[in-house]
């Protein structure tokens, strides 16, 4: 029953804009939930959290990448390129709204199979939820990676009383190797290349220099956009921007 009710889960979620969808069990792993921000701790009777990933468009990915690294001198604030406009991110809300149609689309369905159904809330690390079910591993600077996707993509989680098959960590991938295009690239010298992920990141490090670039008018984000994993490029997503182009302003905001 239990197999029977995941696969038809998966297929449901598959059908509205999941490109993948695995189940984690919270009472294995889960040893760098963060106090207070383990699944159980918003709902102890939990069995599986459902994990899945809907495709980013690719200007998230490949807007800029500013502010630039310390080992840039002076360019280490920008500039911001003047092509940069907030209508380069319609795929980005269209994306976003595929999450919420999966999001309801499995609560309903296994509330409808007498199953108890929640959204997970965002105190709960979805990127842990999403490494504890195989759906990617942390990258040299904690991004999670897909192997098809890198990490073109959104989270989401659903947490359930039912109980599904979970899934194993996901092995055998290893995209960062002989590759710091990430640690080179961040501006606050946040990680130490001798580390892996989480020992190898300073929290405090990175949180400060986000809040001066912040004070700028800009945004911090080297260590998603510099990365190339994933085997889907650009190109290959189907998301395209000429699919939304009639979203487009007249003008830029």
């Amino acid at each position: 029953m239990g197999e029977d009710l995941k696969r038809v889960l998966i297929d449901r979620l598959n059908q509205v804009g999941a490109y993948e969808v695995r189940v984690a069990d919270p009472r294995v792993g889960f040893e760098h939930a963060q106090k207070g921000k383990h699944p159980l701790d918003f709902w102890p009777a939990a069995n599986s959290v459902v994990v899945y990933a809907v495709p980013m468009s690719p200007e998230m990915n490949n807007t800029y990448i500013g502010p630039y690294s310390q080992w840039d001198g002076d360019r280490n604030l920008g500039p911001v390129p003047d092509n940069l406009v907030s209508s380069e991110h319609a795929l980005d809300r269209l994306s976003r709204l595929f999450m919420c149609s999966v999001t309801l689309k499995g609560i309903l369905f296994l509330q409808s199979e007498g199953y108890e159904a929640r959204y997970t809330p965002m105190e709960v690390h979805l990127k842990l939820c999403a490494y504890e079910a195989g759906l990617g591993v942390y990258g040299r600077s904690g991004v999670l990676l897909h192997p098809a996707l890198g990490n073109r993509m959104i989270l989401g989680a659903i947490m359930t009383d039912a109980l599904l098959a979970p899934d194993p960590r996901l092995e055998n991938f290893s995209p960062c190797e002989n590759c710091d295009i990430c640690i080179n690239a961040c501006p606050a010298r946040a990680y130490d290349p001798d580390k892996t992920y989480p020992d190898s990141w300073s929290k405090e490090k990175c949180m400060a220099k986000r809040a001066e670039i912040v004070k700028k008018g800009l945004f911090c984000h080297n260590c998603f956009a510099s990365c190339p994993a994933g085997q889907l490029k650009d190109d290959d997503l189907f998301l395209k921007r000429e699919a939304v182009s009639f979203y487009k302003p007249k003008s830029s905001l």
